[in-house]
C-alpha cells in the first residue's frame, strides 16, 4: 500500500516537475512589466486622450458666429403727393426728410428691404447693422434718420427718376398713397409702419453712415427670418419739420460700393451641419478635413482653427 501511494506521489511530483519545467521563469523584468502592461498603458493613454478632448470641448465656445453682408433687394421713395402720382422705383437713390420750397416743401420717406434667404432657417440673430451712403443733402446740418419696421408690403416699379421730385408712378411702385400703384392702397397715407424706432443716428453731410446694432434691429431680422412672409423691410424716416432737411441715400441701383449694406451676425441651429443641408454626414466631414488647421468652414466652435475639438463636435452630432 505504501509502495502504491509512494508511486502516486512520485508520479505527482514528476508531473509537477514537468509543469514547472514548462512554466516561464519569473524574473524581475516580468514582475516590473507583466505581459499585459503594454496593453494597459495604451488603454490608459486612449482614456486620457478622450478625457482631454472632453475637457477641451467643454471649455470651448458652444458655436461659431457666422456673418453675412447683404445688399438691399428693394428700395424706393414715398413722395408726399395727394394723388400718389410720383415715385423713384429704379432710381439710383431714395430720400428721407422734408424738401425745400422748390419741391413744394413736401415730405420724403425711404423704403428699404433685404432678403434673408442666405441665412439658414432656425438660426439665431445676434447682431444687425446697416450701412448707407448719403450722396446729397439739402442742408449739411445734422438731423436724425430713423429706421422703423414696415407693417405691410410695398413695391419697386420701373419708374426712373433723376431728382427728388420723382417720376410718374409706374405699375408696382410704392407711392404716398399706394403700396402698389395703381390699385393697392395704404390704409394710411404715407405708409404703414411701426411707431417704434428700430435704430437711429444723426446724418449731416455726404458720406457713409452706419446704424449700429440694437435689440430692436435684431428682433426685426429674427422675426423676418422666422417668418419670411412678414418681411416688409424698414421705413427710412428723416427730419420732417425743417425745410431742406432731406437726405439722399444711394440705392441698390447705385455703384456697388455705395449700395445699402446690412451686416448680420448669427449662429446656425446646428453648427456641425457645415453645408446647411439639414444633415451631419460625410460631406460635412470632408469639408472640415479639407480646412484642417485653418480658419475654414469646419471651425465649428469659432476658435480660429479647425482641429480635434471641431472633429469631436461634428462626430457627436452625426446623423448620416
Amino acid at each position: 500500500m505504501e509502495r502504491v501511494t509512494g508511486a502516486v506521489l512520485d508520479q505527482g511530483q514528476r508531473t509537477e516537475m514537468c509543469a514547472d519545467a514548462k512554466a516561464p521563469r519569473s524574473t524581475d523584468s516580468n514582475r516590473r512589466n507583466p505581459p499585459y502592461a503594454e496593453a494597459m498603458t495604451e488603454t490608459t493613454r486612449l482614456n486620457l486622450l478622450v478625457l482631454a478632448a472632453s475637457a477641451t470641448l467643454a471649455a470651448a465656445p458652444a458655436a461659431r458666429a457666422d456673418q453675412v453682408v447683404l445688399t438691399s433687394v428693394a428700395d424706393n421713395t414715398l413722395i408726399e403727393d395727394p394723388a400718389g402720382a410720383y415715385s423713384c422705383g429704379t432710381a439710383q437713390y431714395f430720400f428721407a426728410g422734408r424738401v425745400g420750397i422748390n419741391g413744394a416743401s413736401t415730405l420724403r420717406r425711404g423704403a428699404l428691404r433685404f432678403s434673408f434667404s442666405s441665412i439658414p432657417a432656425g438660426s439665431t440673430i445676434t447682431s444687425v447693422s446697416l450701412k448707407m451712403y448719403c450722396s446729397a443733402v439739402g442742408l449739411t446740418s445734422s438731423y436724425t434718420v430713423s429706421l422703423k419696421k414696415m407693417n405691410a408690403s410695398w413695391g419697386e416699379g420701373p419708374s426712373t427718376a433723376f431728382g427728388g421730385g420723382g417720376a410718374p408712378s409706374a405699375e408696382g411702385d410704392v407711392t404716398w398713397l399706394h403700396r402698389f400703384y395703381p390699385n393697392t392702397l395704404w390704409s394710411t397715407a404715407g405708409g404703414q409702419f411701426s411707431s417704434t424706432t428700430s435704430a437711429s443716428r444723426s446724418v449731416a453731410g455726404q458720406g457713409s453712415y452706419t446704424w449700429t446694432s440694437t435689440a430692436q434691429l435684431v428682433a426685426d431680422v429674427q422675426g423676418w427670418l422666422d417668418n419670411p412672409a412678414t418681411n416688409f423691410g424698414w421705413l427710412v424716416q428723416g427730419n420732417e419739420t425743417v425745410l431742406q432737411s432731406a437726405k439722399r441715400f444711394d440705392s441698390r441701383e447705385a455703384a456697388a460700393a455705395t449700395r445699402p449694406q446690412l451686416t448680420v451676425v448669427y449662429t446656425r441651429p446646428n453648427p456641425s451641419d457645415v453645408n446647411n443641408d439639414g444633415k451631419v454626414n460625410g460631406v460635412d466631414l470632408a469639408t472640415l478635413l479639407s480646412s484642417w488647421g485653418s480658419n475654414g468652414a469646419g471651425d465649428i466652435n469659432g476658435s480660429g482653427t479647425v482641429d480635434g475639438v471641431d472633429l469631436a463636435t461634428l462626430l457627436s452630432a452625426w446623423t448620416g
